[in-house]
């Protein structure tokens, strides 16, 4: 059969197509006409249209997240630069997680030799294996006793971001996070801004110490 075989055949059985909808994925109505094979297409790419323009608004709106993110960690190297001993650099860190992120609550305990004696010096055998035993920032709700015991009693934290600070390959401290939200450090969370600020707060930290 040829295409003016078909068109022929159409024209003499008009209601053809509206019989037969369902078969060809259109959509029949008593009140009006099947929607032809072109206007169909046109719909389908105005969803997908509409589909693009709702994932490029949600691209725009990471990569802003992203901006500020960076921004912030900008922020907190300039302060670790600025800090020559280990009492200024640990306030760097409490003060730029407080104005650039917004956290109160900021634990750094450390068992480097030249943090003893001292307020950041913990040298507990279950902390230094927990610490070695981050291959990333863990998120979540739970803390031992122990790391718990490093906040204040009120207000009650809901969500900890834990971080082990390493030197060569070793650690040598650990930082963590608290927070009121629940959601604000949850399991399923990305940690490579985490990671990376971990890093950063570790070089610093090893050049005070070391000058110590």
């Amino acid at each position: 059969m040829q295409n003016d075989d078909v068109l022929a055949f159409l024209d003499a059985h008009p209601d053809f197509l509206n019989q037969h909808a369902p078969r060809f994925g259109l959509k029949s109505s008593h009140d009006r006409v099947v929607v032809s094979f072109a206007e169909r297409q046109l719909l389908e790419m105005k969803d997908q249209n509409r589909q693009l323009e709702a994932r490029l608004v949600q691209l725009v709106r990471h990569g802003e997240q992203n901006d500020l993110i960076l921004s912030r960690c900008h922020q907190l190297s300039l302060a670790l630069m600025q800090a020559d001993t280990l009492e200024q650099a640990a306030d760097a860190i409490v003060r730029t997680f407080d104005k650039q992120f917004g956290l109160q609550r900021v634990a750094l305990r450390l068992w480097h030799d030249a943090a003893n004696p001292g307020p950041f010096y913990n040298a507990r055998q279950d902390i230094r294996l927990l610490a070695g035993n981050l291959c990333a920032p863990y998120c979540g709700p739970y803390v031992n006793d122990e790391i718990l015991s490093w906040f204040p009693t009120q207000p009650v934290l809901q969500s900890f971001a834990t971080i082990a600070l390493r030197q060569q390959g070793e650690a040598f401290g650990l930082l963590v996070l608290g927070s009121e939200d629940s959601q604000r450090f949850s399991q399923d969370m990305q940690t490579h801004y985490l990671a990376q600020m971990g890093e950063l707060i570790a070089v610093a930290l090893q050049r005070v110490l070391a000058s110590a």
